[in-house]
């Protein structure tokens, strides 16, 4: 190996490590999984490497940002040593001289050990990423290059310039001019709608719901920005976007829109649900002494209803024959009501056409056997509670299997992985 010769003691040294510095903070960052590429960025606001942007953003800890100091960056400041803010500002302005720039003190290491009290958290801006760093020969170079200037590697199958992105091929990404950066999922597949403002799939464009700025919010779940997010968007039925997984997540226990209310899922997918519910308040007529009289509004079609029978169960909107109702007031309450509404073999023609459209389970718990396992029974030798217990159990599983996630997405289904 090349040295540089001690002329004090006559012995050769080895030569320094331009690249010392870029190592060890290589070293240093944090694991990243996100993308298949050779390089790590330098992050423009505090100075550190990372694996990409994602772990930036994911880091639990950053230092502050850097600071300018009459048009300098004041490095001591941004990194929290002893005597930073304008102390250390001042001491660098006073070892310039005419001829002697200020020093710069570079981070050593990707998370320092030390930070000031003014911890803060921060997003980067990918745009404004202009170095990087070679996993392979740890050589600092500009982020405008998807090859090492050293060593010649390729940092991505698929490199962005303007979004400063390497990753591999295999999703399909592209840039789209429109959105202003990379999405995923073929550029062939997605058209870009100037209303939406968004790419929507190519298969579902001409159908699809148009509303303006539609996915420019943030989910109504976990509130991330939907426009950028990674993750699939869906479209509910009312016209609010939300997260796919936070779909899924949110029908297993509700089945409205956490906007506006109004059922998640369409008319279709809720019958059987509907009808469920229908046969069992029919079938389990409320007691007298609790007999409610009440004018409700359905948050699916808006209309109001005046003077309908109460159920634990829900009320069902005689309009369109959503049960996703809200008691607006109660006229009668007790025997009043009861009298009022009549007895509860009057609902029995109801009952029948409930049952036509609701699960079989329900039916043979109903008849007393089969799938729910009652013993088969007949007139009042009948076991009353169990039978309502039964029916209960049974309406709410049809009412779970029917809010199970749906096998297709919708228009939103891209992700973007700049």
């Amino acid at each position: 190996k090349m040295g540089v010769k001690n002329s004090a003691k006559g012995t050769d040294m080895p030569a320094p490590d331009p690249n010392a510095l870029s190592r060890k903070m290589e070293k240093s960052r944090p694991p990243c999984g996100h993308y298949q590429r050779n390089c790590s960025i330098v992050s423009p606001c505090c100075g550190l490497v990372f694996g990409c942007r994602i772990c930036h953003d994911d880091a639990p800890v950053l230092p502050p940002p850097f600071l300018l100091v009459d048009g300098q960056v004041d490095y001591l400041a941004a990194a929290g040593m002893a005597g930073a803010g304008a102390a250390s500002s001042s001491a660098v302005a006073a070892s310039a001289t005419p001829g002697n720039p200020p020093a710069l003190f570079h981070r050593s290491a990707s998370l320092p050990p030390h930070f000031s009290e003014e911890e803060s958290h921060h997003e980067i801006d990918r745009f404004l990423i202009k170095e990087i760093v070679c996993r392979e020969c740890f050589t600092r170079q500009s982020s405008k290059t998807n090859n090492c200037v050293s060593c010649g590697i390729q940092f991505g199958t698929y490199h962005c310039s303007k979004c400063n992105l390497w990753m591999s091929a295999d999703e399909e990404p592209y840039h789209c001019l429109k959105c202003g950066f990379c999405r995923v999922g073929g550029r062939e597949n997605f058209t870009h709608c100037e209303d939406c403002g968004m790419c929507i799939d190519a298969l579902l464009f001409e159908d699809h719901n148009c509303k303006s700025g539609k996915y420019m919010s943030n989910c109504p779940v976990c509130q991330e920005d939907l426009f950028s997010s990674r993750m699939a968007s869906h479209e509910m039925p009312c016209g609010h976007a939300i997260h796919w997984h936070c779909f899924r997540e949110l029908t297993s226990h509700d089945t409205r829109c956490p906007v506006c209310k109004k059922t998640a899922e369409t008319h279709d997918q809720m019958e059987q649900t509907w009808n469920a519910m229908a046969m069992g308040i029919a079938l389990q007529p409320v007691p007298a002494d609790m007999a409610r009289v009440v004018d409700i509004l359905c948050n699916d079609c808006e209309g109001k209803t005046v003077n309908q029978r109460w159920h634990f169960l829900g009320v069902q909107c005689q309009r369109c024959t959503s049960f996703n109702t809200t008691v607006e007031r109660t006229v009668l309450v007790g025997q009043e009501a009861a009298d009022f509404l009549g007895p509860a073999s009057d609902i029995s023609a109801h009952a029948q056409w409930a049952t036509g459209g609701a699960d079989q389970n329900v039916l043979t718990a109903l008849m007393g056997g089969g799938a729910a396992g009652l013993p088969s029974t007949s007139g009042e030798d009948m076991d009353t509670q169990a039978l309502n217990q039964s029916v209960a159990a049974e309406v709410m599983g049809i009412m779970n299997r029917s809010n199970q996630p749906f096998p297709h997405l919708d228009e939103g289904d891209e992700m973007d992985q700049s």
